[in-house]
């Protein structure tokens, strides 16, 4: 019986381990492997002992049952797996003398839903930290010069925005309407301002004095719904991350509704700004 408590208890301990290292590596791998990986393991322990040996031998069957023989993904999960083991080993010896009178079914019982409730909190903090880190590497500050002026609003680079313009195969950025107000001339700002996109008649109107500077630019809309939008031309436009670039030569459109931009920002850039 103590034999079959011992398989039990490095069964479930193995399979909060490997569950975890699959989760953060994105393995996507079957639980009847992770159990059977997890149960063999533990079989293996309490069989041979817990000797160096023994125990380095039943982690490399263990990593190779659960996540197979592709070295880049075992590599990985390995790493994981030795991650969560050190927390776990400090997590259960933390609680140990605590359980010292209990029996067997609610040492498994404590145990294994500290074990998995901490590892579940671990991966989701890990990934929260990590995610917030990946949006603020989006952030940025671009300044563009335009209409012989220089100025500088906070960006971000959306991988969903894709849009280019049609003949120059140049980027499209999307910009806050209110931010660009003071920056464009009147006679212009009051066409574009009224331009609702609905036709490309209204485009026939533009000030003689910009349209080289304009190009109709058609967008898709969420709803699957085409839209026009009218993209004026930049030639000079700065990025500043966690280091300075310039640019490649591209068009911004006015977005009368931007309230709802990523992190309050004023313009949403191209998403080919993350890799130039």
């Amino acid at each position: 019986m103590y034999a079959e408590v011992l398989i039990s208890i490095n069964t479930l301990i193995n399979f909060s381990l490997l569950s975890f290292s699959n989760k953060m590596g994105s393995f996507h791998q079957k639980s009847w492997r992770l159990w059977l990986s997890a149960f063999l393991g533990g079989f293996c322990i309490v069989l041979f002992g817990g000797g160096f040996l023994s125990i380095v031998a039943t982690f490399v069957f263990m990593m190779t049952i659960a996540f197979g023989l592709n070295r880049s993904n075992w590599l990985l999960a390995a790493g994981n797996t030795l991650i969560a083991a050190l927390f776990a080993g400090g997590l259960l010896t933390f609680i140990q003398p605590m359980l010292a009178n209990a029996s067997w079914y609610v040492i498994i019982v404590v145990a294994g839903s500290a074990l998995i409730f901490s590892l579940f909190g671990i991966r989701k903090n890990w990934f929260r930290i990590n995610l917030t880190a990946i949006k603020d590497s989006y952030m940025g500050q671009v300044t563009i010069r335009l209409f012989n002026q220089e100025f500088q609003l906070t960006s971000y680079s959306d991988t969903g925005n894709l849009c280019i313009e049609p003949l120059s195969g140049n980027p499209v950025h999307f910009i806050s309407a209110e931010k660009m107000k003071s920056f464009i001339p009147l006679d212009l700002w009051q066409y574009l301002h009224a331009f609702e996109g609905d036709s490309t008649e209204p485009f026939q109107e533009i000030p003689l004095l910009f349209r080289s500077q304009l190009r109709l630019i058609r967008l898709q809309t969420v709803q699957d719904q085409s839209t026009w939008a009218i993209g004026i031309k930049v030639d000079h436009i700065q990025l500043k991350t966690t280091k300075e670039k310039v640019l490649a030569p591209c068009y911004v459109v006015l977005t009368k509704n931007s309230k709802h931009f990523p992190r309050q920002s004023d313009v949403i850039l191209h998403a080919s700004t993350l890799f130039s």
